[in-house]
């Protein structure tokens, strides 16, 4: 009676095996960039390694052109496990872990590498720790988005040279915060108005990374391009905890390893564009200035003492020495 019940036990096994192999599980990811930016072919690299590593049974379903919201609608939505994936930059993640700022202050990160290591310090750990245990959100990966450069109608070779230049900068602290400590006039302008306004002197010049001022056209209206270098950004690619907890071991790392393959993608993208857009830009007769940047570090002295005061003596130095 045994061996019967063995077999058919192994029997149902088999009836039951192909059908759970066909089980498939599709995961939602909204994103605000559109198709074939960098960070969308990431995120498809991302989908194709996922099917190709669970043999089909995780799917990735993509949302760009903000269709599911704003960025926060949608890290909301993670929160309550209604998305399974976002981009958020981690040093815009200080409505929440407020001092995730000090990542977007200016000089503060040297450059993405060094971001890494911030990342992957007891410092940033702690940060990560506590967006996941306080909003559900998950940290995957981080992949690099761009470095904030200068463009203006003038050369800007020095620290003095910004003294009161009318500079568009977004409508954050961190970033006014850096006009003024560079001596320029920081003038809202809403993004879509920035290309009239510089044509118009409305505005002196603006900062935005490379592939954007590119996207926008920003060159045919202004002569220097000057690399600041005042802001290294990154998107973190957040997940809804509740999401994590539900996938086997397995599948865990299946996501990881995805992800981890899609960062590589968006990474080269970006950094092969920054290289190729300056040669373009210069080919088109604009000047690129690459001034020393000791000068322009040393006069953000103020704020560092405003973080060190406020997030821990020392901390800022500490960040900062990670570069080395």
């Amino acid at each position: 009676m045994k061996h019967v019940l063995t077999c058919l036990a192994v029997a149902g096994m088999l009836v039951a095996g192909p059908a759970l192999a066909q089980d498939t599980r599709t995961l939602s990811f909204g994103m605000q960039g559109t198709p074939g930016d960098p960070q969308y072919q990431g995120v498809m690299e991302a989908a194709k390694v996922l099917e190709e590593e669970s043999n089909g049974r995780l799917k990735l379903e993509v949302f760009p052109n903000s269709q599911l919201g704003t960025f926060t609608e949608m890290m909301e939505q993670v929160t309550l496990g209604d998305l399974d994936f976002t981009l958020n930059p981690f040093g815009g993640m200080d409505p929440w872990v407020s001092r995730a700022v000090i990542a977007s202050t200016a000089y503060v990160v040297k450059d993405f590498d060094h971001l890494q290591k911030i990342l992957a310090s007891d410092w940033g750990q702690g940060v990560l720790e506590e967006m996941r245990t306080e909003n559900g959100w998950r940290t995957v990966d981080s992949w690099y988005f761009g470095t904030r450069e200068t463009t203006s109608n003038k050369p800007i070779t020095k620290l003095e040279d910004f003294k009161g230049m009318k500079l568009r900068v977004p409508n954050s602290a961190p970033q006014l915060q850096w006009a003024k400590a560079m001596g320029a006039s920081p003038t809202p302008v809403a993004f879509a108005e920035v290309y009239l306004a510089l044509q118009t002197n409305q505005v002196d010049g603006q900062e935005n990374p490379l592939p954007i001022i590119d996207a926008m056209k920003f060159m045919e209206v202004q002569s220097n391009i000057t690399l600041t270098n005042h802001l290294v950004q990154d998107q973190l690619v957040l997940m809804s905890e509740e999401t994590w907890k539900d996938l086997s071991e397995e599948d865990q790392q299946i996501v990881m390893d995805a992800f981890k393959a899609g960062g590589l993608v968006n990474n080269k993208v970006v950094k092969d564009n920054e290289a190729a857009l300056l040669s373009k830009f210069e080919d088109n007769g604009a000047k690129v200035n690459r001034p020393e940047l000791a000068p322009f570090r040393a006069a953000m002295e103020p704020s560092y003492k405003e973080l060190d005061s406020k997030f821990g003596e020392g901390i800022v130095e500490k960040l900062s020495s990670l570069a080395d």
